[in-house]
C-alpha cells in the first residue's frame, strides 16, 4: 500500500518482521524538487539505488549527480539527502539493519501532499529521533 510523503509517494517492499530485522527496502517516488532535510542514521546504514529520473545525493561532503543506475551507499553517522533534478524522480532506499522504514507509516497522518513540511519539522524530527535518526536542516542547494 503506498504511503504519501508530502509530495512523495513511498512503497514499503520489505520491513523489519519480513527480514528478520536485517533489511528495510522503501521505493521512493517524487516530482522534481523534492528534498528531505539532511540527517544523521546513527542506528542504520542507508544505500541509495536511482531507477528513473536525475537526482542529486549528498553524503558527508560529497554531491553526486545520480541518474538511472547509480549505486550510492550512506554509511550511519554520515549526514546525507537528495534532490529529484528531473520532472520525476524514483529509487530504492534500503536500510540495514530494518525498522527505518516503519517511521513513514507513523508520519504518513500528518505528511500529506496538501502539507508545508515546514511546518510539521519538530513533529517529524520528534519522530526521527525515536527511530536514532537527527535531522541537521536543509539539504545544501546544488546546481540544476
Amino acid at each position: 500500500m503506498p504511503i504519501r510523503f508530502f509530495k512523495q509517494t513511498i512503497r514499503i517492499l520489505a520491513s523489519a518482521s519480513d527480514t528478520h530485522g536485517v533489511l528495510g527496502a522503501v521505493d521512493v517516488a517524487g516530482p522534481r524538487g523534492a528534498v528531505p532535510p539532511l540527517h544523521v542514521h546513527h542506528r542504520e546504514d542507508e544505500a541509495f539505488y536511482v531507477i528513473e529520473g536525475e537526482y542529486r545525493i549528498f553524503i558527508g561532503d560529497d554531491v553526486i549527480t545520480a541518474s538511472p543506475g547509480t549505486w550510492v551507499w550512506g554509511p550511519r553517522d554520515v549526514p546525507h539527502g537528495y534532490q529529484v533534478h528531473s520532472e520525476r524522480g524514483r529509487h530504492l532506499s534500503l536500510i540495514t539493519p530494518a525498522g527505518f522504514e516503519a517511521f513513514f507509516e507513523q508520519v504518513a497522518a500528518i505528511a500529506t501532499p496538501e502539507t508545508d513540511p515546514r511546518s510539521e519539522m519538530s513533529t517529524l524530527a520528534a519522530v526521527a529521533a525515536r527511530y536514532g535518526v537527527t535531522f541537521l536542516g536543509p539539504a545544501p542547494a546544488s546546481e540544476q
